[in-house]
């Protein structure tokens, strides 16, 4: 669980770079109707709700993911 941590926190720093980049240096990228606009959903969504799983719920990514089923 902990290497797969370490991979979904590396994979983060797409989702974050998209946001200072359309915040600091090319805010038109990201624009309505733009390509930047359709990226950050298909790429940066999913990469943050896995990170959110594996540091708050790694319970959810040990049954779907790994196949262990802790039965209390």
């Amino acid at each position: 669980m902990k290497s797969f941590r370490i991979a979904v926190g590396i994979l983060a720093i797409i989702p974050l770079s998209m946001i200072v980049d359309s915040l600091f240096f090319h805010p038109e990228f990201y624009e309505y109707g733009s390509l930047g606009e359709l990226l950050y959903p298909i790429f940066g969504i999913p990469i943050l709700i896995f990170n959110m799983w594996a540091w708050i719920h790694p319970e959810i990514i040990e049954f779907y993911f790994l196949g262990k089923d802790k039965q209390p």
